[in-house]
């Protein structure tokens, strides 16, 4: 059997597209496909890292429980890349969380959007 490289993006929920794409704006994603009141697509170069969002004029920053992970190769590219972000101003009730060696081994940061949006970044020691 060969194996077949994959890659999961996350589908995350947005009321406003220009709020959503003007917030991860700062972060260094752009926009790469809109499809009014459906569909954003941002990605972030050199990372390689895209986010996707649906419309849905409901969400509520205070009870949205979307999250998503993203994966680093190492744990100093993600703590290379919260120092790359550490100048974003982030308004409340966004956030960008601190760097943090967690017990499970992996070094992670987090951002929440201003729809509330749980997206964790991080990287994992290599085992040996």
């Amino acid at each position: 059997m060969t194996a077949v490289a994959a890659i999961t993006i996350p589908i995350l929920p947005s009321a406003d597209f220009d709020v959503t794409a003007g917030f991860w704006r700062d972060f260094d994603f752009h926009e790469i496909g809109r499809w009014v009141h459906e569909y954003l697509i941002l990605r972030h170069e050199p990372l390689a890292i895209e986010l996707h969002f649906w419309h849905d004029p409901t969400v509520d920053r205070w009870t949205n429980d979307v999250a998503c992970y993203v994966r680093f190769d190492s744990p100093d590219a993600a703590s290379a890349q919260h120092r790359a972000w550490s100048g974003v101003e982030v308004q409340h009730p966004a956030s960008f969380r601190p760097l943090r060696t967690e017990p499970w081994g992996a070094t992670e940061f987090a951002v929440i959007d201003l729809h509330g949006n749980l997206v964790r970044f991080g990287g994992f020691p290599v085992s040996e």
